[in-house]
């Protein structure tokens, strides 16, 4: 039946004096005993078996009301099987448009239409809501980024444009820790694109090559602005060292513990000029060229570690003798059989104003070297420990070292009687074997693990 049809039913019903359809469930009393009450629309299912679910005969409905209403079941509009039939069918459906919608509405609609509408879910409104973070300024979204991890970082960026240029800002990547971590090819490359300031790779794995194109630091013309960089314990190839040090000009405080070096690494480390604290301690590679270079240019160095590197006579004399006046901590231990009296010598009279030394393991100086250190005014740290040609005899002239306040002489070669004499004659004042490891250059000591050189790595 088409619209027109059931417009012609409504105009007709609408003249008669029929109510409006009872939006209300009844039962059936032509079922018979009050226990089969049925409802008129669901002919298997009784009232008791709904009774659970809290459905009922409404009070006041008797059997004698409903006989006595003549309204037809309008819920009851299964398939007819007669032309009769299919006429009494749009009679009751035309008496349901009319109880709930208007003539105009009746006029649009068609009856397979309106069977569709009884079955779908309504459609909703689309609500356009405030976008508050539209309202703010990027300012302070970015400092609402700043408190996010940075692997949410990430995330955001996908959001939207606005986010993915906020979410690159170098305020937000100025501290990194990638230690423990794998870092594929670029991804270091990534990092330096994004200014980062503080970077902590410590047992990191690098993997090669560190820039690929397309990134910001892939430019010759990119210059770093790193200044705090911790590789201890990395892997990463020479190669790789060379191509991150060639990015970096302001490098002030490096370490490169337990990284095999080579000469072309160190002729780009030499270009960081303002370079204060060099970590080299375990390092393999290093010759007397490359030192040279570093020494040359690194002029405001203030401290040096070159602990167990394995350095030849050669490479040491040059040390001793070219350091900046402005090295005041400075580790040259495990040099074993290289490091003489006679460049104790030259260390003295090229670093006065050193503060901390460590020469354990130095096993070849003697006493010699103890008239020369107690030339050092400022000294409050020595570290001795195995230099076995050196006594105790000569360990109490420091007490001409006023400054003086720790003294590490590990190792056994002097007993505990001795220790005992020594502390007799410097005072209480001088802590003896406070230490076992040494400090001097390394970015971290004790078990924290957010910090190098007492800077966050972590926002």
């Amino acid at each position: 039946m088409g619209s027109k049809g059931l417009t012609t039913i409504v105009d007709k019903l609408g003249e008669s004096s029929i109510s409006p359809a009872r939006k209300r469930s009844r039962f059936d009393p032509s079922l018979g005993t009050e226990n089969n009450k049925k409802w008129s629309f669901l002919k298997s299912s009784s009232l008791e078996n709904l009774s659970d679910i809290g459905v009922g005969p409404l009070i006041g409905d008797s059997p004698e009301d409903a006989l006595a209403d003549t309204f037809p079941d309008f819920l009851d509009i299964t398939q007819p099987n007669s032309l009769k039939a299919q006429a009494e069918r749009d009679r009751k459906l035309a008496l349901v448009l009319q109880s709930t919608l208007s003539k105009e509405t009746l006029q649009k609609l068609s009856a397979n239409e309106w069977e569709r509408l009884l079955l779908c879910r309504p459609k909703r409104d689309i609500v356009y809501k405030l976008n508050h973070f539209q309202q703010l300024s990027d300012e302070v979204i970015l400092h609402i980024f700043y408190w996010l991890p940075k692997r949410c970082l990430k995330m955001a960026a996908l959001v939207c444009r606005r986010w993915h240029r906020l979410s690159q800002d170098e305020s937000l990547w100025s501290r990194m820790d990638a230690s423990h971590r794998h870092l594929d090819p670029g991804a270091l490359g990534n990092i330096l694109s994004r200014q980062a300031i503080i970077l902590r790779l410590a047992h990191a794995k690098v993997a090669f090559p560190p820039f690929i194109p397309g990134m910001k630091a892939y430019s010759q013309e990119f210059r770093s602005r790193l200044l705090y960089l911790d590789l201890s314990m990395a892997t990463i190839n020479q190669e790789a060292l060379t191509m991150l040090f060639s990015k970096c000009r302001r490098l002030k405080k490096l370490s490169l513990e337990h990284v095999p070096v080579d000469n072309n690494v160190l002729f780009a480390l030499s270009r960081n000029r303002e370079l204060e604290i060099l970590n080299l301690a375990m390092v393999e590679g290093i010759t007397l060229e490359g030192f040279h270079h570093i020494l040359a240019n690194c002029r405001k160095l203030k401290e040096l570690n070159v602990a167990w590197t394995y350095l030849n006579s050669q490479c040491l004399k040059l040390i001793c003798s070219n350091l900046p006046l402005t090295v005041d901590r400075l580790n040259l231990s495990g040099c074993r059989k290289c490091l003489s009296d006679e460049s104790v010598l030259d260390l003295v009279k090229s670093c006065p104003n050193l503060r901390e030394l460590d020469l354990s393991d130095c096993t070849t100086i003697s006493c010699n070297s103890i008239d020369h250190i107690v030339r050092l005014g400022n000294l409050n740290f020595l570290a001795l420990s195995r230099c076995y040609f050196i006594n105790y005899r000569s360990i109490i002239l420091l007490k001409e070292v006023k400054s003086l306040m720790y003294l590490d002489v590990h190792g056994g070669h002097i007993d505990q009687s001795e220790i005992d004499i020594i502390q007799k004659n410097l005072g209480g004042k001088v802590n003896i074997n406070k230490f076992k490891f040494s400090s001097i250059a390394r970015p971290t000591v004790g078990p924290k693990r957010s910090t190098i050189w007492g800077l966050r790595v972590r926002d």
